[in-house]
């Protein structure tokens, strides 16, 4: 053998322990799913180790978002296996075009079909109050989003099982448009987050922006009632923002809790000259069965409000939620026909079925429908 094959030889023999040698070194900060480094043991055969696969699809992205209660969140990735506690910010996710991202939802969500028939693969989590814990495991989510002003009453089973968790309401008024833009960023649909924002901003600007012209000695005195029969909306309750808005004095705005309990004489006594209540999504009877019984409330026949027929009851899906800037709407134009002559909610409801989640106009939203 001559000395260049010799040479040749050493050389490749050289370079194969090299590559063996190397071959031990693979790197320690790989990334699973959510960005989260993945170190190897060390006490483990380095042949025995996987790195975690490569996630898919645009690079991971930090979030920083403001939550319903102002406090921020920040997650180390934006989350692409989401489970959802609150039907109202299951429809916001639906409405801005992250539908594919909703992994779970609550027993509640499952009944409502509109939302349901765009979320197919979303499996229940059981109640939103006590969710199950193992099917949210079984999950594997990113992030839980939950009602801020309702936790969830296990929360400490589900920061104990290290499931992140972001508050988000999506259900009143005042911080719709905020909560939008969170559910924008979160979800990577900021542009048509801002678009929605924005629509809900003008709306009940402009709507305050006529009622404000209004003598505060003039505006109509409402009587709000919730799902069950003599539940006032009080003060700091949803209803009472969205009256305040739409130019109306809310009778029980005196009293001392958000959902207080009347009785029949207490509102004969304050006289209102609207009365209106929010309907329960279980509530089966068509409206307009139900406005005739009220009527038969004792001693409800003197009130101004049953005498001029000024009795109007409301779904639930616009008094709350993504659509409650709608419900502002109706609100508005009942209580002041001549300021809002312009204005057709019920348009405006066709428009959101389009635009973002169809089907949310089917069902009766205010019975009777303001001319």
């Amino acid at each position: 053998m001559n000395l260049h094959k010799k040479s040749m030889i050493i050389i490749i023999v050289t370079m194969a322990i090299i590559l063996a040698v190397c071959a031990g070194c693979t790197g320690t900060n790989e990334q699973n799913s959510t960005g989260t480094p993945v170190t190897p043991s060390t006490s483990a055969p380095t042949l025995a180790y996987t790195a975690a696969p490569v996630p898919s699809g645009p690079a991971c992205t930090p979030v920083t978002i403001t939550q319903s209660d102002g406090k921020q969140a920040v997650l180390p990735c934006r989350p692409e296996r989401i489970i959802v506690t609150n039907t109202d910010a299951a429809e916001m996710l639906i409405a801005l075009g992250a539908a594919d991202k909703i992994v779970g939802v609550v027993e509640s969500t499952k009944n409502v079909s509109y939302i349901m028939e765009k979320i197919p693969q979303a499996v229940s989590i059981g109640d939103w109050q006590t969710p199950n814990i193992e099917r949210m495991l079984a999950l594997k989510p990113d992030v839980v989003i939950s009602y801020a002003s309702s936790r969830p009453k296990n929360l400490d089973q589900i920061n104990a099982a290290n499931i992140s968790i972001v508050y988000l309401d999506c259900y009143r008024l005042p911080k719709l448009a905020s909560d939008a833009r969170a559910v924008g960023v979160l979800t990577g649909h900021e542009q048509k987050a801002e678009e929605y924002a924005q629509m809900i901003e003008n709306t009940t600007s402009t709507v305050m922006q006529r009622v404000t012209a209004v003598p505060a000695s003039q505006l109509p005195t409402v009587y709000f009632e919730g799902y069950s029969d003599f539940t006032a909306a009080g003060t700091g309750s949803g209803s009472d923002d969205m009256l305040m808005m739409a130019g109306g004095k809310n009778i029980a705005a005196g009293l001392s809790s958000s959902s207080p309990k009347v009785s029949a004489e207490w509102v004969v006594s304050r006289n209102p000259a609207y009365v209106m209540k929010v309907m329960s999504a279980k509530e089966t009877r068509p409206f307009s069965q139900i406005v005739p019984v009220m009527k038969t409330r004792t001693g409800w026949n003197t009130m101004t409000a049953v005498q001029q027929d000024q009795i109007y009851l409301f779904a639930n899906s616009v008094e709350y939620g993504p659509k409650s800037y709608i419900g502002l709407a109706y609100t508005a134009k009942i209580l002041h026909p001549e300021l809002f002559r312009d204005y057709n909610p019920r348009q405006m409801l066709d428009d959101y079925a389009g635009k973002y989640v169809a089907g949310t106009n089917i069902s009766e939203p205010v019975y009777p429908e303001p001319s």
